[in-house]
């Protein structure tokens, strides 16, 4: 069982940061969170911050993603190049 100190520390958290979490930053925070508690950490940070317990679990699936090297979404690679104007 996670202690009330630690849902309650997770909501603060979230309700600090969620005015400047996008949708993806919001999914990569959640899963974070989850993943710190450990077995029943995403239901833990579902209910606590209302948000699905799918959409944290697509940001599991997204994290091994990028952990493996592939590009995600519509980031761009920084080329060492540059052009100057």
């Amino acid at each position: 069982m996670i202690a009330q100190k630690t849902v309650n520390a997770i909501k603060i958290k979230y309700e600090t940061l969620k005015t400047e979490l996008d949708e993806r930053s919001r999914r990569m925070w959640a899963t974070a969170e989850a993943e710190s508690l450990g077995y029943g950490g995403v239901t833990v940070v579902s209910k606590t911050t209302s948000i699905a317990e799918s959409t944290i679990r697509l940001g599991r699936h997204e994290v091994k993603r990028d952990s493996l090297g592939k590009q995600v979404g519509n980031i761009r690679k920084i080329s060492s190049r540059r052009s100057y104007c």
